[in-house]
């Protein structure tokens, strides 16, 4: 006879891998389907789990596209750029929102829940649960390798610049389903040019500077 706490144990991993199951089932579905075509059973059915034992891990499908939602800005977080040194702080930033719009051009669940404009607003808001991270990413790229001016919220300063680059992907992907060539442009002059009021043109890259002061001894 099993043990009460080895029960326990098996019945809550059963849970999780149920309920990943499920969030996993509905990424799938959003690749084919609408957001708003998509229900919970249709999700039950796709990942092979009962209907009933759907809505115990979710009461509805907003529910389950809030988890699924914030685990895809958790996927964002990861994402890595190209080690390398840039000459330019722009084009620090058009990397990183470059790479951005690839990721969710990749992913039409990605671009549905995050940017679609069927997903309801508590849905995207629970993505941008703590959106402040890319505020974070961004200033510690750009600090990495440029010297920067001392900013009063620098954090701050470079999510608001990300929501201006997101909002022109929101409207591309209304107008086009994806982010198009021409709406990367568009949010990238949108960024660059709101940064442009804390950044001077040029910055000096510090690698360079390690670079002189070894040249130098």
């Amino acid at each position: 006879m099993a043990e009460p706490g080895t029960t326990k144990r098996y019945t809550q991993a059963r849970g999780r891998a149920r309920r990943e199951a499920l969030v996993a089932a509905a990424r799938t579905l959003l690749q084919e389907c609408s957001v708003d075509e998509i229900t919970l059973t249709m999700v039950a059915e796709r990942a092979s789990i009962p209907a009933s034992s759907a809505y115990h891990f979710f009461p509805d499908i907003r529910v389950l596209y809030k988890e699924l939602a914030c685990q895809l800005a958790d996927e964002m977080t990861e994402i890595e750029l190209p080690a390398m040194q840039y000459d330019r702080w722009q084009d620090c930033l058009a990397a990183f929102v470059g790479t951005s719009a690839m990721y969710l051009n990749g992913d039409a669940a990605a671009r549905q829940l995050l940017l679609g404009p069927q997903t309801a607003p508590d849905i995207k808001r629970a993505a941008c649960h703590d959106d402040m991270r890319f505020g974070a990413i961004l200033f510690s790229l750009l600090d990495s390798q440029f010297h920067l001016p001392k900013l009063r919220t620098p954090v701050l300063t470079c999510f608001y610049a990300i929501q201006i680059a997101d909002t022109f992907f929101s409207l591309s992907v209304q107008d086009h389903q994806k982010i198009s060539e021409d709406m990367l442009g568009e949010a990238l002059v949108g960024a660059t040019s709101y940064l442009a009021n804390y950044f001077p043109p040029i910055l000096q890259p510090k690698a360079k500077l390690t670079a002189v002061a070894t040249d130098a001894m």
